[in-house]
């Protein structure tokens, strides 16, 4: 059904004239039974000019009437028009004629294939009142004037049998089409795609301004650069090292995870684990270790060991790198800053880390020599400004009791355990459907390697799902744990299996979070999301 009555329903659109309101006024209580009117109709036609009409007049199975409104005391002297004593610069009907050419262009741009209802144009001068009408042969018989404000409802349909023509409007919804136009209502909407996309292009730009920080820092050849999660503290490893590649430099990038070497390889760089690479010197060494076992057999007494043992060997073994960049140093032990000591020497070396992430209590902290200068990014540029907040409340040291502030960009589900993994598929499965790329996911569980389920599965729901460190990870939905997503990110975060976060939930939390670029959904069983006082406050809001 066409919309009827007038708009805006509840008063008129702003900057209206006193001459429009009382029309207005008038139009709210006697526009006749089943016509719609508008007030202020705008319109651009596509070669940019624009135009409005003061009122529109939709006449069911007739046409529209564009009527101009003119206040004030309105007289006609020596074929002169004034307003108030004050010559118009313009006919009063001459703006309502270039209306209604805009609005004919306009229905026939959006509208090519359709037949256009017949528009014609009156006037109304609500401010005056007469015995006699002018006697312009324009205004004859398309004239409004104050006297007919209180009989609109019989003052409207007789004007109308004046000016329209016998041919009928024609059958396609047109009223609908000038009401879109007019313009009701517009909530905006983003689909998730869209909305990822936008998130990926800012925080390029956004990284591109941090990087020029650089220009300022290069000068040091030792640096901690020190940085809350989203500072973009990886980004800043990888230009470093760019910069000292392309100034015939060798440099290599460290971490203590997998999954993140092999995402700054795909990147194009020199990387390994402190660990893989003391396995490295070792075995160039010829050390056996485990009686040659390979090293996925190796266990974990053996990896803790490597480092130092590789230590031993540095100063008798060539090491080809004159760069160095740790990235995520908050997880290396003592042993592999042995190896790392011995390895820097007199090379370049700088160190990236945030000692609020340090998952191991025996890993807080940054060796004193490892940062003989520190500088610190006080900027968020990667999570959203107030899931970044919230996240916070699970950082070492974090103490309020107030409840959280809302959080757009957080969603909670609760779920009965044995639901757990069928409403992960569907979050998943949901996010593709509105145009996120199944790379722009990952579904991380607060669970350790051996204890997780949907952190080891190879599909979420109908999309195939694989490791961190897989080479397919580039194009495929990660389902890992969250230590090994640790120095990685995505636009989308699903955080799951909560209960299974037997030791410091908190800082699981807090890591798990801060992966996320546009949003995080956290799917737990009720009983987890009670025991979380900042995930309760947050479902219950």
């Amino acid at each position: 059904m066409p919309p009827t009555g007038l708009f805006p329903r509840q008063g008129p659109r702003p900057s209206a004239s006193n001459a429009e309101k009382k029309l207005y006024s008038a139009l709210q209580r006697r526009l006749p039974a089943g016509w719609t009117a508008w007030h202020s109709m705008k319109v651009r036609v596509p070669r940019g000019r624009e135009s409005e009409g003061d009122f529109v007049v939709a006449v069911p199975h007739r046409g529209l009437i564009a009527l101009e409104v003119k206040g004030g005391r309105m007289e006609l002297r020596d074929g002169q028009w004034t307003q108030n004593g004050r010559p118009l610069d313009r006919a009063p009907r001459d703006q309502a004629h270039g209306f209604r050419r805009a609005l004919l262009e306009q229905l026939a741009h959006r509208h090519p294939e359709k037949r256009l209802p017949y528009v014609t144009v009156a006037t109304a001068f609500p401010d005056t009142s007469w015995d006699e009408p002018p006697t312009n042969g324009d205004l004859d018989g398309a004239l409004l004037g104050e006297q007919d404000l209180l009989f609109l409802n019989y003052a409207l349909p007789a004007l109308a049998e004046r000016l329209f023509q016998n041919e009928p409007a024609p059958e396609w919804p047109w009223i609908e089409a000038l009401h879109e136009l007019w313009g009701e209502s517009w909530v905006p909407s983003l689909s998730l795609g869209r909305r990822t996309r936008l998130a990926e292009a800012r925080l390029v730009e956004l990284d591109e301004a941090q990087r020029n920080l650089l220009a300022k820092l290069e000068v040091n050849p030792r640096l901690y650069v020190a940085g809350r999660p989203g500072t973009g503290k990886t980004l800043l490893a990888m230009e470093i090292a760019r910069r000292w590649a392309a100034r015939g430099k060798r440099p290599i990038l460290l971490c203590h995870t997998r999954a993140l070497a092999t995402s700054l390889e795909r990147a194009g760089h020199r990387a390994s684990t402190v660990r893989e690479l003391a396995a490295d010197r070792l075995e160039r060494a010829g050390v056996v270790i485990e009686d040659g076992a390979p090293r996925e057999g190796w266990s974990k007494a053996t990896w803790d060991r490597v480092s130092r043992e590789a230590a031993k060997l540095v100063t008798q073994d060539a090491f080809e790198y004159d760069a160095i960049v740790i990235d995520e140093a908050q997880d290396l032990d003592e042993g592999d800053w042995e190896l790392v000591r011995a390895l820097a020497k007199d090379r370049l070396l700088w160190v990236f880390g945030d000692e609020g992430q340090a998952f191991w209590t025996d890993r807080r902290e940054i060796p004193a020599d490892m940062r003989p200068f520190v500088f610190v990014l006080d900027e968020t540029y990667r999570c959203p400004a107030q899931l970044a907040a919230f996240a916070d409340r699970y950082r070492p040291g974090a103490e309020t009791t107030e409840p959280p502030e809302p959080v757009d960009e957080l969603t909670v589900f609760a779920v009965p355990a044995d639901r757990i993994e069928a409403m992960c598929a569907a979050v998943v499965e949901k996010l593709v459907e509105d145009g996120v790329e199944p790379e722009q996911i990952a579904v991380l569980s607060l669970a350790g390697q051996t204890k997780t389920a949907l952190g080891n599965a190879s599909r979420i729901g109908s999309l195939d799902a694989v490791r961190a460190d897989d080479e397919r990870a580039a194009e495929n939905v990660v389902a890992d744990t969250f230590l090994r997503f640790k120095g990685l990110e995505r636009p989308w975060i699903v955080v799951t299996e909560l209960g299974l976060a037997t030791t410091a939930y908190e800082v699981r939390m807090h890591i798990a979070l801060t992966r996320a670029t546009v949003g995080s959904i956290v799917v737990a069983t009720e009983e987890e999301i009670t025991r979380d006082p900042h995930l309760r406050a947050v479902a219950a809001g």
